[in-house]
């Protein structure tokens, strides 16, 4: 595919469906601005305590329906619909489904990446294990042994879920991630839909090889899970099929990302030493690795980048994720109802100066990195008959600049690459007290870029950078995006002093020593 100077400038198009919404963005391809864009609420399902569930008909509607709001934006600015020349898909990665490949219907809602049902699967298995320890497949997998993974998930739905044992001894089962689900529907379908995932998507399952990068079958063996009936492991950036139907018909699907990954390459990180974090329903840290593999000793986890090609060589990263945040807004909102919108969570806080020793660790399902505690739950320390709900609200924002303070402190160990500056995006960086927050916290500079959409515009790049696309020059040799984007970012400085950041550690350390370990036997 090729484009003269007389052409109008190509667009990219990126999907990025997450825990919250599914958002849909066009990007001019010399500027990097969004033209266009859809974002649609995704409604959880939860019908019990600690399940949380999607419907992916409805997933799967919201994609649709975006793509035909922003065709409809572009038609309102006489931008036509065929200057967009590439789709990128990225997700929420972990959730995943299950899927007939004779009728095209789900067997059963979609199972998300926080889901813990499988607690005490997951500790039965820890058992197993010399020593109950987490690590033990690390040097495999990358990861520790967790109910955030498939390790014990997959079983779950082999054993509950009518339909899937026959379909699967049937070899009529699908079963994949969110943008697996997407591509092939967006795809065809039962009309020649194409079946693959991306390698950000496959490892983050627990049952994928890091060095061979493809699905291990001794783990999916160990684990009694047949991994024959798992989609084919491509690269992040290649052609995997033609959109079939709708406004985008005919363009090329030719980037898949898993969601955090995308941000880290939305955020132009593609040296390595460069670090990001999402403020999104989750906190997750990000830094490029470079072409080093390396496994953590402080509970960060370990990935695949991207990878441009194929044959091109893989980049990868260390990374970590804390539940909270978004989150942990949504619940003061919805459940605990001391705020009736999110807006008001950072005027709350702003009318406090500090949450007087009160301290709220989001352990809703556990702890993830860098602490990987299933049994822990949340809890709110500290208080006392002056506490008021501004406190509360503020000690929710400093929870996760406290944990995004620990993952760095864990990277830094685990890499010897100093974090000097923390690029930051994700919805919860319109909170500027936030953002203040963590630079009080990390003591270096916080920088949040105008890109408000990192992860879709990182679904774009890896897209509009494939083969046969080739909108977006990415030199893999130099590791680097040869376009020159202006974008215009706010930073944040410290303004704590050093000893008050050391006492507000120390009590933070206390504070999530109680909430561990809450429903051991």
């Amino acid at each position: 595919m090729s484009f003269t100077k007389m052409d109008p400038p190509p667009l990219v198009c990126g999907i990025d469906q997450g825990t919250s919404n599914t958002k849909v963005c066009v990007f001019d391809s010399d500027t990097g601005e969004v033209l266009a864009s859809s974002s649609i609420e995704t409604k959880r399902i939860e019908p019990k305590e600690g399940w949380t569930e999607m419907d992916p008909l409805c997933v799967l509607e919201t994609v649709v329906n975006g793509i035909e709001i922003v065709a409809q934006q572009l038609e309102d600015k006489n931008i036509s619909i065929k200057q967009v020349k590439c789709l990128g898909i990225t997700n929420q990665m972990l959730t995943f489904l299950s899927w007939s490949r004779k009728t095209g219907k789900p067997f059963y809602n979609a199972i998300e990446w926080c889901d813990i049902r499988v607690r005490d699967d997951n500790e039965r298995e820890l058992d197993k294990l010399p020593g109950r320890n987490k690590d033990h497949f690390r040097k495999t997998t990358g990861l520790p042994l967790s109910s955030l993974f498939w390790y014990t998930k997959i079983p779950w739905v082999l054993t509950n879920v009518p339909g899937v044992k026959e379909a699967i001894e049937e070899c009529t089962c699908y079963i994949g991630t969110v943008n697996t689900w997407i591509l092939w529907n967006l795809t065809g379908g039962l009309d020649g839909g194409v079946y693959c995932t991306d390698i950000t998507n496959g490892q983050i399952t627990g049952l994928f090889n890091l060095e061979t990068c493809t699905w291990d079958p001794e783990l999916c063996s160990y684990f009694k899970i047949p991994h024959h009936v798992f989609a084919e492991v491509k690269s992040t950036s290649e052609i995997y099929g033609y959109v079939k139907n709708g406004a985008l018909a005919g363009v090329p699907i030719s980037g898949m990302i898993g969601d955090q990954m995308a941000g880290t390459v939305g955020q132009l990180c593609f040296k390595a030493g460069q670090s990001k974090c999402t403020y999104g329903t989750a906190g997750c840290l990000n830094i490029n690795t470079g072409a080093k593999v390396v496994y953590s000793t402080c509970g960060m986890m370990t990935s695949p980048l991207f990878q441009l090609s194929k044959s091109a060589p893989v980049v990868y990263t260390l990374w970590g994720a804390v539940e909270g945040c978004g989150q942990l807004m949504r619940w003061l909102r919805d459940n605990l109802q001391i705020v009736q919108s999110l807006n008001e969570i950072e005027i709350l806080a702003a009318s406090v100066d500090s949450t007087h020793d009160c301290f709220f660790v989001p352990a809703f399902g556990g702890l993830l990195s860098p602490y990987w505690e299933d049994d822990a739950r949340g809890t709110i320390v500290g208080m006392t008959s002056y506490t008021r709900r501004e406190h509360i609200c503020r000690a929710a924002l400093e929870s996760t600049c406290f944990m995004v303070k620990d993952m760095i402190t864990g990277v830094e160990v685990d890499t010897g690459f100093p974090i000097s500056e923390l690029l930051v995006d994700g919805g919860m960086t319109v909170n500027n007290l936030l953002l203040q927050l963590q630079a009080n916290f990390i003591n270096e500079p916080v920088i949040r870029s105008s890109i408000t959409e990192a992860t879709s515009f990182g679904a774009a790049l890896m897209a509009g950078a494939a083969k046969g696309v080739d909108i977006f020059p990415i030199s893999a040799d130099k590791m680097k995006l040869d376009v020159t984007f202006s974008i215009p970012s706010t930073t944040f400085t410290s303004s704590m002093a050093d000893n008050e950041r050391q006492r507000l550690f120390k009590r933070w350390d206390k504070a999530i020593e109680k909430a561990k370990h809450w429903v051991s036997d």
